[in-house]
């Protein structure tokens, strides 16, 4: 029997309750565009969240005059991804709220996109997980191609995953984050929603993506701290590897990102993400950052392996739970 049990069925709900958290740090420029998309949304049951992590750029100002209604959560410090949605997050199970989305501030949405991720849950119970076709997840997409998807969109259909739905448009069941617990705020920035996820699928809970699409400004956080955003992609993937992988498969992931970011000749496609990331500059650098980031997995591996198994004796807890409904 699939975990489908431990969720509310939503199916014979006309318009299930949805939390949209749009994460905010000195992104007003952004949220000049994104929030305006957002609120768009041909869909009737949902409340707009902004979560400020102590932004210095005006952006409070801007949203408390630009949009009064909205409810805004201001960190009084920067608690990263998975610290800001975590507070965003208790406020959706506070207010009962059936489904979380969590959404970047630089994104912008097609009318239904909200629509047709709770369809997704409505379709399949054992659904924890929904999302939306995004246009620069990987590498940088021009609004245009955007705009000419969103002229050709005809109707919504929807596709299971094993793949990683992206943090900057994801939805999930809110009961999700009860029985498996909140993001992992050591990963503070990249790998937390992946690593959400893995959790869900350890779990039993599937995913689903819906062809309703979404553009994302790929590189902005990336440009704007690219030496930063490198240390936490590199140092966090490592760490998610310890959360989840063999030993065996902990030491080839290392050497992946020694061969990636140090080989003499770039032979990839920089225009990737995930790659521009660890080859952020020569490879001298390259190679002191990456050695840095494996010494700090091996400081933290403590609170790493701690966190592990508080993770999965909540997976466990699930898993009997279902074994026991059989």
């Amino acid at each position: 029997m699939p975990p489908k049990f431990l969720l509310t069925d939503l199916k014979n709900t006309i318009a299930p309750s949805v939390c949209v958290i749009v994460l905010n740090y000195n992104g007003k420029q952004h949220l000049e565009y994104c929030l305006p998309s957002i609120l768009e949304s041909n869909y009737s049951n949902y409340q707009v969240i902004i979560v400020d992590n102590a932004s210095t750029d005006g952006s409070l100002e801007y949203i408390k005059n630009s949009f009064p209604d909205l409810h805004l959560i201001a960190s009084s410090e920067n608690l990263g991804w998975a610290g800001g949605n975590n507070l965003g997050i208790q406020y959706a199970i506070k207010h009962q709220f059936d489904v979380v989305c969590l959404a970047n501030n630089d994104i912008r949405v097609h009318p239904l996109w909200i629509e047709s991720c709770v369809k997704a849950f409505q379709k399949d119970a054992n659904v924890g997980f929904a999302g939306c076709q995004v246009f620069g997840e990987i590498r940088e997409v021009s609004l245009e191609v955007y705009w000419k998807a969103c002229k050709d969109f005809v109707k919504i259909e929807h596709q299971y995953t094993d793949n990683d739905i992206g943090g900057m448009a994801l939805f999930v069941r809110t009961k999700l984050f009860e029985l498996l617990g909140d993001f992992d705020e050591t990963f503070f920035a990249y790998a937390e929603e992946t690593d959400f996820e893995i959790r869900g699928k350890q779990a039993g809970f599937q995913r689903m993506i819906s062809n309703v699409p979404v553009w994302h400004y790929s590189s902005g956080t990336f440009r704007k701290y690219k030496i930063k955003a490198s240390y936490l992609a590199i140092r966090n993937h490592i760490r998610l590897h310890i959360k989840h992988e063999s030993i065996t498969k902990n030491f080839r992931n290392i050497l992946w990102h020694y061969y990636i970011g140090c080989f003499p000749i770039n032979l990839w496609d920089m225009e990737n993400k995930t790659l521009s990331r660890i080859r952020s500059r020569s490879i001298f650098f390259n190679f002191f950052l990456i050695t840095y980031c494996c010494l700090w997995n091996c400081f933290h591996l403590p609170n790493t392996l701690s966190r592990k198994q508080k993770d999965y004796q909540k997976i466990n807890q699930i898993l009997d739970s279902v074994e026991k409904n059989r």
